[in-house]
């Protein structure tokens, strides 16, 4: 593997250079490599073959070996000019190879233009320039620059076509400088830039193809510097960027498009600027984020396009804004994730966002002003919420978004609505902290019954009974004492049921409601059952009727509801004034 230097001395030494194979050459290159402190790191002896005969060889369409070789100022518009050829015209080469070899020039080693029917190899090897040129050159084989350093203020990689089974740049160190691959296309080939260092400086793979192919940058390190795919296209490969330092500057994945494959950013770190997929597309696959360190970089995925993807974030911290707002995308997972900023969830239209088991320092907003968004589900189990979620109860449909959850449990609801009647409360949203509160009891009480199946049959009948008494007392009568309207609807209904009772007791000969006065004979048994339940349900006890029979235990109960109803509804009331 080659050596990253600062600075190297070559020595041109009159005495033949033998290779294993028996190529000769007249001259041996002796080439001292020292770090930035002036310490020797390495040296090599290398041969130095004649660039007539190198050209001699492309223009044969010979094989072009220069293993152990220091070649100075190779250039494939020198060739042209050597060979006679426009310099418009590509050069069609069979096969190059070059392991252990050193490459230099003043000005640029220039690779472009190229057409390689057979494999193209650089391994091991060193290239010093201002410029390394690959610009329009047409790979037809495998392409190999493996565990390379690449000494260049700009590498051009434009406009090249890699058709190959394999592209590799694996184990490769560029020094600082620029290192543009806009508009290369990859083909159906595995793309490999495993364990590669650009250094710093821009990165740029706008407008890259990469087909079919899987593209595979794991372990790569990028420096100070802007990283570029911007409208890059990624097939229906998978894409790993697992592990990758993406250094200082702003990721740029603007309107890129990853197709049916996977993209796994999985433990990668950023660390300052911002990361933008505004308007990138994902037609089937997966966009995976776990465990990633996030630094202070502010992920951007507005307008995101992906109703048929996921986009999946796990044990990660965001200490910058991130946002999705109008993106469409069909599941968005945060899992145990950290928000110390804020969160901007107003999509256009998503299936289901899960924000299980986060921690919520910041505000979440679902939506505030505009178009609501287009939610299906919406999962909050085991949120620690300490800071605030700009939600609306009716526009984005909260209840049907939790009742949605065909994989949560009836207690993990309950803790949901828990949350939002909290979160409701500290906002000052009153009405919707009454309607989260009321769908919290009510999957509490649920959730109660469900547990007491394990008491056995006795004890669950027990419980179911307790559970349709309190759905009747404090569900349907009152809304759990948020709704004095309902106190007072329940409170005519229960009357009139009373009312009812006593004439049908009287008319069939059960009881009777007998007048202690003489104006009391007057009535009929309607108006006696009516005026008798009213006295009886609010307690006024005029003492002009007295009731007969089975109606003595008939209005003590009536007493009882009437107590009751009339403190249910004192509370329902004095609960809304205070607030």
């Amino acid at each position: 593997m080659a050596y990253s230097f600062d600075s190297y001395k070559i020595d041109l030494i009159q005495r033949p250079f033998v290779r294993s194979d028996g190529f000769t050459t007249k001259q041996t290159a002796k080439i001292d490599l020292f770090n930035s402190k002036g310490v020797l790191i390495a040296s090599l002896s290398l041969g130095v073959p004649d660039l007539a005969e190198i050209y001699e060889a492309i223009g044969r369409m010979e094989q072009v070996n220069l293993d152990f070789c220091y070649v100075q100022g190779f250039s494939t518009l020198a060739c042209k000019r050597y060979l006679q050829v426009d310099k418009t015209q590509p050069i069609p080469m069979s096969l190059f190879t070059a392991r252990n070899a050193f490459f230099e020039s003043q000005v640029s080693i220039d690779f472009s233009t190229l057409h390689v029917s057979g494999d193209f190899v650089i391994d091991d090897s060193y290239i010093t320039s201002e410029l390394c040129d690959f610009h329009l050159s047409h790979f037809l084989g495998s392409y190999r620059l493996t565990n390379c350093f690449i000494k260049a203020p700009k590498t051009n990689f434009t406009q090249v076509k890699f058709e190959g089974e394999t592209l590799s740049l694996k184990n490769t160190i560029f020094d600082d400088g620029v290192k543009d691959f806009q508009d290369t296309f990859y083909g159906n080939g595995e793309a490999i830039f495993t364990n590669v260092d650009f250094g710093n400086g821009d990165v740029s793979f706008i407008n890259a193809e990469f087909f079919s192919s899987d593209v595979d940058f794991r372990v790569s390190r990028f420096g100070i510097g802007k990283v570029d795919f911007h409208y890059a296209r990624f097939g229906g490969g998978g894409v790993s960027f697992e592990r990758v330092d993406f250094g200082n500057g702003r990721i740029d994945f603007r309107a890129a498009e990853f197709h049916a494959g996977r993209t796994s950013f999985n433990r990668a770190s950023f660390h300052e600027g911002e990361l933008n997929f505004e308007g990138a597309e994902t037609q089937k696959g997966k966009l995976s984020f776990k465990r990633v360190s996030f630094g202070t970089v502010k992920p951007i995925f507005d307008l995101y396009q992906g109703l048929n993807s996921e986009i999946i974030f796990e044990r990660s911290s965001f200490n910058e804004t991130i946002s999705f707002s109008e993106s469409q995308v069909g599941k968005l997972v945060f899992t145990d994730c950290h928000f110390n900023a804020t969160v901007n969830l107003h999509v256009k239209e998503c299936n289901e966002i899960n924000l299980s088991g986060c921690t919520i320092r910041d505000i979440v907003e679902f939506y505030t002003h505009g178009n609501p968004p287009v939610i299906k589900s919406l999962n909050l189990a085991g949120v620690r919420l300490l800071g605030q979620i700009y939600i609306d109860w009716n526009a984005n449909r909260v209840s049907a978004l939790i009742y949605s959850q065909d994989y949560t449990t009836v207690a993990e609801k309950a803790e949901q609505f828990r949350i939002l009647k909290e979160n409701f409360n500290a906002l000052g949203k009153y009405d919707e902290e009454d309607a989260a509160y009321v769908e919290f009891k009510r999957c509490d009480m649920k959730a109660s019954l469900i547990n007491s199946r394990q008491e056995g049959k006795v004890g669950y009948m027990a419980n179911r009974l307790l559970y349709l008494a309190k759905k009747l007392l404090f569900d349907h009568m009152g809304l759990y004492a948020t709704s004095p309207q309902r106190v007072i609807a329940s409170i005519l209904v229960v009357y009139v049921a009373y009312s009812l009772l006593y004439i049908a007791i009287m008319a069939l000969g059960w009881g009777y409601i007998s007048a202690t006065s003489a104006t009391g004979e007057m009535l009929s048994i309607i108006a006696r059952g009516f005026y008798f339940s009213v006295v009886t349900f609010f307690t006024i006890g005029y003492g002009d009727f007295a009731p007969l029979g089975i109606a003595r235990f008939i209005a003590g109960t009536e007493g009882f509801m009437g107590v009751f109803m009339m403190s249910y509804f004192t509370v329902a009331f004095v609960r809304k004034i205070l607030r």
